[in-house]
């Protein structure tokens, strides 16, 4: 009886192992990842996106004392978090793009997906997307959307995964253990926690602006869907970076 909160503590501190692995390159201990880890540890993607935010919200303070600048203090925080997350999402937002606008049927687009090369939409959503975080951060009034913005970026990335489904592929990806197998409970806890808690409501409307971008994510997830006949891992990191970049013009 002593033994099983042990083992309640020792799965959830595993299953934190496993997202914080997943979506940075913290240091976590060493684990034997299992089939379905990744899904199982989804309930903690927001809160990693929290851990990533608090990161540069100390980062941000610090550029404050050194008074850098508001364009540097941008450039510095964006390429903080390309590095704390490996440039993964960025990564699955260029080949978004890439196969997005190609003129290709469904399974062209599909193997545009899995070229590790760069195409030129894909340069120019980079291009984009860095510009527009660049400006929303040098205009940012509200650090507090430093620690936010992660957060609905990776709540973001759990309406994929539990509203959606995911396209099949030969070699099984880890895209498939996560899209379509995150219960509904976990997606509606995050999203209200985000959405209704007076923490955030710093700004007039917070509550509807922040539904707005959420619905605005799970558009651009079924346009994805229905251009790939599903979604993959790179459509996730697609969408975390889409959500995460609206909620950062909420901070301005």
């Amino acid at each position: 009886m002593e033994s099983h909160p042990l083992k309640t503590k020792t799965r959830i501190c595993r299953y934190w192992f496993i997202a914080q692995s997943f979506l940075t390159c913290l240091p976590v201990p060493k684990f034997n990842y299992q089939n379905r880890d990744l899904s199982k540890a989804a309930i903690f993607f927001p809160a990693i996106g929290g851990l990533i935010g608090v990161i540069n919200y100390g980062l941000y303070f610090l550029l404050r004392f050194f008074n850098t600048g508001n364009w540097l203090s941008a450039f510095i925080l964006i390429t903080s978090s390309i590095v704390l997350t490996r440039g993964l999402h960025l990564d699955g937002w260029a080949d978004i793009c890439d196969a997005l606008f190609s003129t290709h049927n469904v399974q062209r687009r599909r193997d545009i997906l899995k070229d590790s090369r760069l195409g030129t939409f894909g340069v120019v959503g980079i291009f984009l997307l860095l510009s527009f975080k660049a400006v929303a951060l040098s205009e940012n009034k509200l650090p507090v959307f430093l620690i936010l913005s992660p957060m609905a970026g990776r709540t973001a990335a759990l309406i994929a995964g539990g509203l959606f489904r995911p396209f099949q592929q030969e070699k099984k990806s880890l895209g498939e253990e996560f899209i379509g197998q995150i219960p509904w409970q976990v997606v509606g806890i995050w999203l209200g926690i985000l959405i209704l808690s007076p923490l955030f409501w710093k700004r007039d409307f917070y509550p509807l602006k922040a539904t707005l971008i959420f619905f605005v994510g799970w558009l651009f997830c079924k346009m994805m869907e229905k251009n790939f006949q599903g979604l993959n891992g790179d459509a996730v990191g697609a969408v975390i970076e889409l959500v995460e970049t609206l909620f950062l013009f909420l901070g301005r």
